[in-house]
């Protein structure tokens, strides 16, 4: 048995319409675009078609870049000025009492006592004070030594029956003490012990002023070292004292220089030699007190 042709769909039928359509417009779209031009040969019709090439995108320009700014160089800081450190001042040691402020030397050959303080190491070497003084005839009676001072006494009865004013025991019978006076008088002083000074004519005690003895009794406490040395001349600070000591007054027995507030005549000369400054917080090196053997 035959196999029956099938009819062709309907969707078939359309899409061969549409491709006659097509074609049609497509040669009716090229005649339109023809230029014909005569020839003896007859018309000669050229198809001209003028292609419109697809321009080409001019490229977008580059974009230049932002400038950016120079940057302005950073000034260097001015370097500030290295202050001067403030000084601080170093603190002054506070003053404490020292027990024993000074040293009182005998020159036997001068007739000077000298007063010496302390250094900064603590030994006597700074002279502070000067006093005419008149010792024993014999050197033997005050020995060359150190012997520390003892008690003191506002009246002293002496060996030979004479009586010392500001009176302050050294060792044995040996004091420092006022020109002689013949009773516990201070107006019955003797003149000629007094014209004596800077001699060496006392019974073995030394010999001061009033002024000079009642110093040490203020000064000098117990304990300070009293020095006895042969020693050398001083003519230059004893001629100094010499001169610096008060003429008496006729009809009066007191010494010029004493500064009893009862004393009528006084003169209250300045020291022929100032004193300095000591150093007040030093204490003494007690090395240096090699005491000698009291004496009898």
């Amino acid at each position: 048995m035959a196999k029956s042709r099938k009819k062709p769909t309907k969707p078939a039928h359309i899409w061969i319409s549409v491709g006659v359509l097509v074609a049609c417009i497509g040669g009716l779209f090229l005649f339109a675009i023809a230029r014909p031009s005569v020839s003896p040969d007859g018309i000669d019709v050229q198809l001209a078609l003028t292609v419109t090439p697809t321009p080409t995108p001019s490229p977008s320009p580059t974009p230049s870049p932002t400038p950016v700014p120079t940057p302005s160089p950073t000034p260097s800081p001015t370097p500030l000025p290295t202050p001067t450190p403030t000084p601080v001042p170093m603190p002054t040691p506070t003053a404490v009492a020292v027990e024993l402020p000074y040293l009182i030397e005998v020159n036997k050959t001068a007739q000077v006592v000298t007063i010496y303080t302390l250094d900064e190491n603590g030994q006597y070497t700074i002279p502070v004070k000067y006093m005419i003084c008149s010792t024993g005839y014999k050197d033997s009676k005050f020995p060359d030594g150190l012997y520390p001072l003892k008690e003191r006494y506002e009246w002293r009865y002496m060996l030979d029956g004479t009586y010392g004013k500001y009176a302050t025991r050294i060792s044995g019978h040996i004091l420092f003490h006022s020109v002689p006076f013949e009773s516990k008088d201070s107006n019955d002083m003797f003149w000629s012990k007094y014209e004596e000074l800077g001699e060496n004519e006392s019974g073995g005690c030394i010999r001061l002023l009033a002024k000079d003895a009642k110093w040490i009794q203020d000064n000098c406490p117990e304990g300070t070292p009293v020095r006895s040395i042969k020693g050398e001349e001083m003519p230059e600070i004893k001629q100094q004292l010499l001169d610096a000591i008060p003429e008496l007054v006729k009809g009066y027995g007191w010494d010029p220089t004493d500064p009893d507030p009862e004393n009528p005549i006084y003169y209250a000369e300045p020291d022929a030699t100032p004193m300095p400054t000591r150093v007040p917080w030093v204490t003494p090196d007690p090395a240096q007190f090699d005491w000698s053997r009291e004496l009898d």
